[in-house]
């Protein structure tokens, strides 16, 4: 049986959900967002002290790199941004707030980031995932492909997942 929705945790409509390219200004906005989703996991706050300069993003990181955002009238309610894989294109980020986790987002934000890295001609997209993550990759269709140590502690490795993609009929067409 499914548990009831906490009261403070409000339905999105996933109708009005717009995304859109980051802008510097938004940066601070996804750095908390990153924050928030990571704690969420129940992290102690000496591991999420030590997260924060790797979850950051910046006004630089935003005008060298791709990053997308979903926004509906309450404001910013994920995000995901692109960096140079060797093989493909990979995933820096990809996070929900907490508090909107579970309604689709994540989802919205994949297929997006799925085109986008089939528009510029990817090969595959990866996605290094935080262990507790791990299965949402899994469950929208991403293969397991090893692990990474972490960032953060080298000693915890990190789950790999990547995504075959098929060239976009743009991209084909261009051949």
């Amino acid at each position: 049986m499914a548990q009831p929705r906490p009261a403070w945790l409000r339905q999105i409509d996933l109708e009005v959900i717009g995304i859109r390219p980051a802008r510097p200004a938004d940066a601070a906005h996804l750095t908390h967002i990153a924050m928030a989703a990571k704690a969420s996991w129940g992290y102690p706050a000496s591991f999420m002290a030590r997260c924060r300069a790797a979850l950051a993003v910046d006004a630089a990181m935003i005008r060298e790199r791709e990053f997308h955002l979903a926004e509906d009238e309450s404001g910013i309610l994920g995000f995901y941004g692109f960096e140079a894989e060797p093989d493909g294109i990979g995933l820096s980020h990809m996070f929900v707030l907490p508090q909107a986790s579970g309604q689709g987002i994540g989802r919205l934000l994949w297929n997006h980031a799925v085109e986008q890295a089939r528009k510029q001609g990817a090969a595959v997209l990866i996605a290094v995932s935080d262990p507790n993550a791990a299965g949402y990759y899994a469950r929208i269709g991403a293969a397991p492909a090893g692990s990474r140590p972490s960032e953060i502690d080298p000693a915890r490795p990190l789950p790999i997942y990547r995504l075959q993609l098929s060239p976009s009929p743009a991209h084909e067409a261009s051949r």
